[in-house]
């Protein structure tokens, strides 16, 4: 019985070109129409920056600051309210009062009683009146 040979020495490079080249297609290479090969630019998407910061403490008003969020907090009755602006004082005259980083985020309610012990009415950082 005589045995036929199925792919010759031709078709057998052909197609491991043809592997090859979709190999090469996959990894980031591009095959132009004309046999021209290159490998396309790879895009790497810069990872989204996360500012965090810890809430800025007003203790002559007791109210708090996100710079963040960009959000006020103050206790009303003791409920915790946010908002855009402080409330009963201005931004300036705020930014102008003594104040002091909390070390944590988030709502102030879980933590400002140990914040007032710490920082109460009147507190002014080492060196200021």
């Amino acid at each position: 019985m005589k045995t036929k040979n199925l792919f010759s020495h031709s078709s057998v490079y052909g197609m491991l070109g043809i592997a090859l080249v979709g190999l090469i297609a996959v990894a980031g290479c591009v095959v132009e129409p004309d046999g021209r090969a290159y490998v396309a630019p790879v895009v790497v998407e810069p990872a989204p920056v996360v500012v965090e910061s810890d809430l800025v403490y007003y203790p002559d008003y007791e109210i708090y600051f996100d710079p963040v969020a960009h959000v006020y907090w103050h206790s009303e009755r003791g409920v915790w309210i946010s908002g855009p602006a402080p409330i009963g004082v201005s931004v300036d005259v705020l930014l102008g009062s003594a104040s002091v980083h909390t070390g944590f985020r988030g709502s102030p309610e879980l933590h400002h009683a140990d914040v007032i012990r710490r920082y109460p009415h009147g507190w002014r950082p080492e060196g200021r009146r």
